[in-house]
């Protein structure tokens, strides 16, 4: 039989889930202008190759890098409280295709990114787990199309979690269901010209979700030079 702790905690960590596998819905998205800071000097082959990014004449691979981070905070009332915490794995990132004639896509390239998480919720009236930890990772995928024209890459990206359950010191895996739940879309713009072609997106506001979504867009088979720092707003 399962106890009215086992529903509270199931109450409780399926609706933190089903808010992360939501963010649109549960924060107001702003744009913001990134400019990313050096962590060392550039090689002359990367700086020749910052020259030289345009919209290729033949179909070229590039990287989409991102780095994730988010937190989610929700107060249930009697003490009840559920924190949870995102940061992507490092490197993380999707390769796309830019053909000749614009067109941006990663279809048939088939690759995940890991996202960490770690957490706690607080239960007052359990004897048995009156402090909850969560720590797991989750798999992303995406769905990437766009066009590239006049040096400017315009990219939507379909981000989804895959099978998401949380894994936590108190109960067995929690999850929604199996399956694919999608994660926030997104229409991000990477000048070629750029010093690194980048875009940025923050979730802040009254919701219970802040976050702070960073890309760099850069071709396959070089490290990104620049470390993401906190957008300039």
């Amino acid at each position: 039989m399962t106890s009215s702790f086992d529903h509270s905690l199931h109450r409780i960590v399926i609706l933190g889930i089903l808010c992360i596998i939501s963010l649109s819905g549960c924060s107001v998205l702003e744009k913001n202008n990134i400019q990313p800071q050096a962590d060392r000097e550039l090689s002359s082959q990367e700086q020749a190759l910052i020259q030289e990014l345009h919209c290729p004449d033949d179909l070229a691979l590039f990287s989409l890098w991102l780095f994730h981070n988010s937190t989610l905070d929700l107060d249930i009332g009697q003490g009840e409280t559920f924190h949870l915490e995102f940061a992507s794995q490092e490197p993380s990132f999707f390769d796309v295709w830019i053909d000749a004639d614009g067109t941006v896509s990663n279809k048939d390239i088939y690759r995940e990114v890991s996202i960490d998480y770690q957490g706690t919720a607080t239960h007052p009236s359990s004897n048995d787990c009156p402090i909850q930890t969560f720590k797991g990772t989750w798999q992303m995928r995406a769905t990437i199309t766009g066009t590239c024209k006049n040096d400017k890459v315009r990219i939507n990206i379909k981000e989804e979690w895959i099978d998401p359950t949380l894994v936590s010191d108190c109960t067995g895996p929690i999850s929604p269901g199996e399956g694919v739940y999608s994660a926030p879309e997104l229409d991000l713009v990477f000048n070629l010209k750029d010093e690194v072609p980048s875009d940025s997106l923050e979730i802040q506001g009254g919701g219970p979700v802040q976050a702070s979504y960073v890309y760099y867009l850069w071709p396959a088979g070089y490290q990104v030079p620049l470390v993401p720092l906190v957008p300039e707003r």
